[in-house]
């Protein structure tokens, strides 16, 4: 391949591609990633200090790195605003859900 070929085919690829919303996409993720992280201190402390046995932690976790993914991109992006908004609040309503199963309160 020329040059100009590699070149032109680069240029398509990236055509659809906004660099803004890819560094709000990676921005997004670290903060899901970290939300994770203090959740299950926060859980795992809990399970220590009381004995439990099986709970939802795992669940729970996936769920908040969603929600605030979601939450990110929609706070920053403005194309599909309210669909990540939407999807953001679905995900931290099963969030708080699998808290209160865990913590047996419904």
């Amino acid at each position: 391949m020329k040059k100009e070929e590699i070149l032109a085919m680069n240029r398509r690829d990236n055509k659809k591609k906004d660099p803004y919303e890819t560094e709000i996409s990676y921005k997004a993720t670290w903060a899901g990633a970290l939300a994770m992280l203090i959740l299950a201190t926060v859980f795992y402390t809990y399970e220590i200090c009381s004995g439990k046995g099986t709970n939802p932690v795992l669940y729970s976790l996936i769920a908040i790195f969603c929600s605030v993914g979601y939450g990110y991109k929609g706070i920053k992006l403005e194309k599909n605003r309210w669909l990540y908004i939407f999807t953001s609040v679905i995900w931290l309503i099963v969030t708080v859900l699998l808290i209160l199963g865990y913590f047996k309160v419904i």
